[in-house]
């Protein structure tokens, strides 16, 4: 049997496996011990979120910008050869090994050898419970088969030196959430059953203890205290406490949970994506510690870096948070090119606010989802055939989206989880409520004591202002939708009937016992406004329109110092109520959303006049 790229694949799934799959991420139920394990006892966490996920397969996107890339890396990553991706550990071992090298980062010299398996294998599993393709489940069974053969073969579990000796902690990580999901999303058993191993092989390779990581270019450059989300996940799949016990251990806490939870703010100088991500571990230690110093510090890390985002949401030039107030974002657009680590930013900072969303249910976190996810990983170009993947955006003054100069950095790995993710942003629920999160064309089952809700949203959004919900199968519930901080005059109607203005900056409520074919009419204007670049020049914005950035398209030599009258000089093109042009010094400018712009020069930033 071949699959879609080629490649030896093993059978179908079992039956057994079909039913682990069809249970999706249901962590907490009942497993029996293994033989001398220590069955661990987990605390409930319902009461600790305010609001939930959905689970993979409960949302459908329909129609959209999000689908739009949502389908095309679905199709891109089923389509890379199991062969390639498993030589490198094939190898290792002496295994035969068919296929062309994968170059770059991949290979047993690379930077890394071997280091976004895990992430791919992640990707294709959460691809595969979203759209119910056992295409994705069955790659995803083959890699981890082939992993498990390597694995069996040999006590070191890393493809090459590089991952050995530079960066265990980071690509244990990887292999943690592969084999996590693989389990829990694509029902394969062996993957379980490989967590264990994995983790015992890791160890003696990693540091007894968490490491902080300072900067980008200082060692020590392996990042311990990435580990412990996955390691509690890893803890719920088997029931071991050791493990729990395990992710505790690692919790970076002098150097980063503790000052955070004291209102210190300690980002400046720090690695900016693995911090990000590392605050992950700090939303999943709350849900399975209770101790709100987590809890605390996730909220104090969102507000510190409310002042270090670019318009796009995005923060990190050259992956270092800077010192706030000193100008530090505004000298980075001409003394560097690598504004955000774009992929693996965007995938740590959409987890950190959907932690923030389900431990607090304050809207502002859902309003900093939307802004990162449309103009950072919705925005990224399109990878190629061969390990061409975006790695840093560029928000300089004639800017262009290109590849990472090394083939399949580990923002490949991000870009596939990342945007597998887009069904988890859109809606969320309690017992009584369900959550509009984002508009975008989409189908929410939610299933319910006694009955399934579900509503369908049809919208043009961002394209344009109005969004329509209509409930296909109802019930007594709120919806809560969300209504942004940044609009104004957002209305609200119930099949046809005005419910009159919804205040910004929060969920408009509408509670009743919903019928089928009841619709929701939802309008939230989208204003032209402008974002400064840093608090010390004021003068130097970017175009945003609602929360979209906007970009000019081929900028011409002396554009940053010409003075332009955003957005007021602004007219929309003709046809186009989401594309402007305006005069800028005698020549015509052209503006387009960040997330459209593939191929052409762009500048983000101008000079106000």
């Amino acid at each position: 049997m071949k699959d879609q790229a080629g490649n030896a694949m093993l059978g179908g799934l079992s039956r057994r496996e079909m039913l682990r799959c069809a249970a999706g991420a249901a962590a907490g139920s009942t497993l029996t011990a293994l033989p001398g394990v220590a069955i661990a006892t987990f605390a409930t966490t319902a009461d600790r979120e305010i609001v939930r996920e959905f689970p993979f397969g409960a949302v459908r996107l329909t129609g959209g910008p999000l689908k739009t890339q949502f389908d095309r890396n679905h199709a891109h990553y089923l389509a890379l050869s199991n062969d390639r991706l498993l030589k490198v550990f094939r190898q290792r071992v002496g295994l035969p090994a068919p296929g062309v090298d994968m170059g770059g980062w991949y290979d047993a010299n690379g930077f890394v050898p071997g280091l976004t398996l895990g992430q791919y294998i992640s990707g294709l599993s959460r691809i595969g419970a979203s759209t119910g393709d056992q295409a994705c489940h069955g790659k995803a069974r083959a890699l981890v088969a082939g992993f498990g053969e390597f694995l069996a073969r040999t006590d070191n579990p890393y493809a090459g030196p590089g991952a050995e000796k530079m960066w265990p902690s980071y690509v244990m990580d990887k292999y943690l959430v592969g084999l996590i999901d693989a389990y829990r999303l694509s029902g394969i058993e062996q993957a379980k059953d490989l967590l264990p191993q994995v983790i015992a092989k890791c160890r003696p390779f990693i540091s007894p203890v968490s490491k902080d990581r300072i900067g980008k270019k200082d060692p020590p450059y392996d990042e311990t205290y990435v580990l412990p989300e996955n390691l509690f996940a890893a803890a719920e799949v088997t029931r071991d406490r050791q493990y729990h016990d395990l992710a505790v251990h690692y919790l970076l806490n002098p150097e980063w949970f503790d000052p955070l939870s004291a209102g210190t703010n300690v980002l400046p100088s720090k690695h900016a994506y693995s911090h990000t991500i590392a605050l992950s571990s700090g939303g999943r230690a709350y849900l399975a510690t209770g101790d709100p110093k987590y809890k605390k510090a996730l909220e104090n890390a969102w507000r510190f870096m409310e002042a270090q985002r670019f318009a796009s949401g995005g923060w990190g030039p050259e992956e270092q948070f800077v010192e706030p107030g000193k100008g530090k974002l505004f000298e980075s657009l001409t003394n560097s090119t690598a504004h955000f680590e774009t992929p693996c930013g965007s995938y740590a900072d959409l987890k950190l606010a959907r932690y923030l969303i389900r431990l607090t249910g304050d809207s502002r976190y859902a309003d900093g989802l939307e802004r990162t996810l449309y103009n950072t990983m919705l925005a990224v170009r399109t990878p190629d055939s061969d390990g061409g993947y975006p790695y840093y955006s560029n928000y300089g003054a004639n800017a262009e989206k290109k590849y990472y100069h090394r083939k399949w950095p580990c923002c490949s790995g991000t870009l596939a989880q990342g945007v597998a993710d887009y069904t988890l942003n859109v809606y969320f629920h309690d017992d009584d409520s369900l959550y509009v999160n984002l508009f975008t064309p989409s189908i929410v089952r939610w299933t319910r004591p006694g009955s399934t809700v579900v509503i369908e949203q049809s919208t043009s959004y961002p394209a344009e202002d109005a969004s329509r919900i209509t409930i296909r199968s109802g019930g007594k519930f709120a919806l809560k939708v969300r209504i942004p901080a940044w609009t104004r005059d957002a209305t609200i109607s119930v099949n046809g009937r005005s419910g009159g203005t919804a205040k910004a900056g929060q969920y408009a409520v509408i509670e009743r016992n919903w019928k089928q074919n009841d619709v929701l009419d939802v309008v939230v204007p989208q204003p032209l406004r402008t974002l400064p670049i840093d608090d010390s020049h004021p003068e130097v914005v970017a175009l945003m329109r609602g929360q979209v950035m906007y970009v000019g398209l081929n900028p011409w030599e002396g554009l940053p110092e010409t003075p332009v009258a955003l957005p007021t000089a602004l007219k929309p093109i003709q046809g186009q109520s989401d594309r402007y042009v305006m005069n800028a010094g005698g020549k015509d400018l052209v503006f387009v959303p960040y997330f459209d712009v593939q191929l052409e020069r762009y500048a983000t930033y101008f000079r106000t006049s």
